[in-house]
């Protein structure tokens, strides 16, 4: 009856958060939103100690939730791979409900705002923790539909056409990705749609019908890749910077674009499998789009003088570091990707938030802007440059750590030249990287001589934001710090993982 909790992380924030909207709480506006803060906080808390417990002590264990019908099952299983990702996210989401209290502190329709907020955690959960390509593929779709509320949250006109871009471009990929779910159902050997290292298909039966299968796979990809920003369907991205920074950080590091990163490792390596796509033509081409995405991602970057969307571009290009070591379909491709899967959860989580709070403290959205800052807002701009000697990939930070596992992992795919090409496209984006992010720093330490008088008189006008968000600032820089120096354990449970499934 034990493996009844593995669904505990799912059902506890959906419920939880839909019972958040109709909840009507009497009290005064301030014991209002006390008491929306703490059964918020609740939520995610008691939510992410039963992941913390779950890791800890029910690792291997699987639940049939319920079946759809014949061999179609909602089945939860917290495997290795699984358990990297939901304790990414148990780790990250109370930070980030912390910080947000203080970011939505004058905003109106705060309840509606956190109850999505909460469920979109159990949906992530879902899909951390689904046992098959049909339980991945419900909570994949279910994560538009809570998220969406998110990115219309302002009800701008901005907001809105955001929000459209987004539900159009999602359902549009949801529907490539069903595709890969019918042919894998199709040809699997077992039957079903379970996620089995080295994958289901049935090599025998495929391989007739091998260049519809790759046609297919390739589709799968960029359905899945659509949540991933995976270029030319990335557009979304950076127009869903009108969302608050809670959202688009969570957008940009974990929830949307991290389910969609992971949903085509595990189609790669867990349904397809890479015995099938090894030096396949769906194999190089897949992989020349994520090289394409890193080198549009990480220019536009540049280019873009708006802070959050230049972190949203940034995103684009960092997403599909992710999705090259995916494609080189090898157990050290695995890890690669899956070590850089977490660290720029840290690394992009810290900037975003950072960017949010210098908009909430001086409502400067703009990269021009900055001049100064760094003098009169220390602890925030202390985390940001952090975060950007890691994006930039500086030893001793963990950026560097991913991003060397990922040449490490290219050169040893030596049955073609593209990823040797991929190397030099990490270098052009780790120069472009320090760019974009380098700016800012430098407009925010050192000044125009013509603005030192300006500057004084932010010093004395702008501060750091409270505790509740400078907390999970210090705390994200400190461990992309920790990982930049002490990243053997997590190096070692990710070789592990990358052995059993490539």
């Amino acid at each position: 009856m034990r493996e009844i909790l593995l669904a505990v992380p799912v059902l506890l924030p959906i419920v939880g958060g839909a019972g958040m909207l109709v909840l009507h709480l009497k009290d005064g506006r301030e014991n209002k939103d006390r008491s929306l803060m703490l059964l918020t906080e609740g939520f995610v808390l008691l939510n992410s100690l039963v992941i913390f417990w779950l890791l800890r002590y029910r690792m291997g264990s699987h639940l049939v939730l319920f079946r759809l019908f014949g061999n179609l099952t909602v089945r939860f299983k917290l495997d290795p791979m699984g358990g990297v990702f939901a304790g990414l996210i148990a780790f990250l989401w109370p930070l980030a409900v912390l910080y947000s209290f203080e970011y939505m502190k004058h905003e109106r329709r705060k309840k509606m705002f956190f109850a999505y907020y909460v469920m979109t955690y159990g949906v992530t959960a879902g899909i951390a923790l689904a046992g098959n390509l049909v339980t991945m593929y419900l909570c994949y779709e279910m994560l538009t539909l809570v998220t969406f509320p998110l990115v219309l949250f302002p009800m701008t006109r901005e907001a809105k056409r955001a929000s459209r871009r987004y539900l159009y471009y999602s359902i549009g990929g949801a529907a490539f990705a069903f595709i890969g779910l019918v042919f894998v159902l199709s040809f699997s050997a077992t039957g079903n749609t379970d996620f089995v290292p080295g994958g289901v298909l049935n090599l025998k039966e495929a391989k007739a019908w091998r260049n519809i299968l790759l046609l297919v796979y390739v589709l799968a990809f960029f359905g899945f890749g659509v949540k991933a920003a995976l270029f030319p369907l990335h557009g979304w991205l950076p127009q869903a910077a009108v969302a608050p920074t809670p959202v688009t950080a969570l957008l940009h590091a974990v929830a949307v674009v991290k389910s969609g990163a992971f949903a085509i490792l595990r189609f790669t390596y867990f349904s397809y499998g890479t015995e099938f796509l090894e030096g396949s033509w769906a194999q190089w081409g897949v992989m020349a789009v994520t090289l394409i995405t890193i080198l549009f991602g990480s220019t536009m970057a540049v280019r873009e003088i708006h802070w959050k969307r230049r972190l949203a571009y940034s995103t684009v290009s960092n997403l599909s570091y992710i999705l090259f070591g995916a494609t080189m379909m090898s157990s050290l491709g695995l890890a690669a990707a899956l070590s850089h899967l977490v660290i720029h959860a840290f690394m992009k989580i810290c900037s975003f938030f950072c960017a949010g709070a210098v908009m909430h403290q001086t409502g400067k959205t703009q990269v021009y802007e900055l001049d100064g800052l760094g003098r009169s807002m220390p602890v925030t701009f202390g985390c940001l440059t952090v975060a950007s000697f890691s994006l930039m990939g500086i030893p001793l930070f963990g950026g560097f750590i991913s991003k060397w596992n990922l040449v490490q992992a290219a050169f040893a795919c030596n049955k073609n030249w593209l990823p040797c090409a991929g190397v030099a496209v990490i270098l052009y984006s780790a120069l472009m990287t320090g760019i974009y992010m380098l700016t800012v720093l430098v407009r925010a330490y050192f000044p125009r001589p013509e603005e030192e008088r300006v500057v004084t008189d932010l010093e004395k006008k702008y501060k750091d934001p409270g505790g509740m968000m400078l907390m999970p600032l210090v705390i994200f820089a400190v461990v992309i710090l920790f990982w930049g120096l002490h990243s053997s354990s997590l190096m070692r449970l990710l070789t592990e993982i990358g052995g059993e499934a490539g």
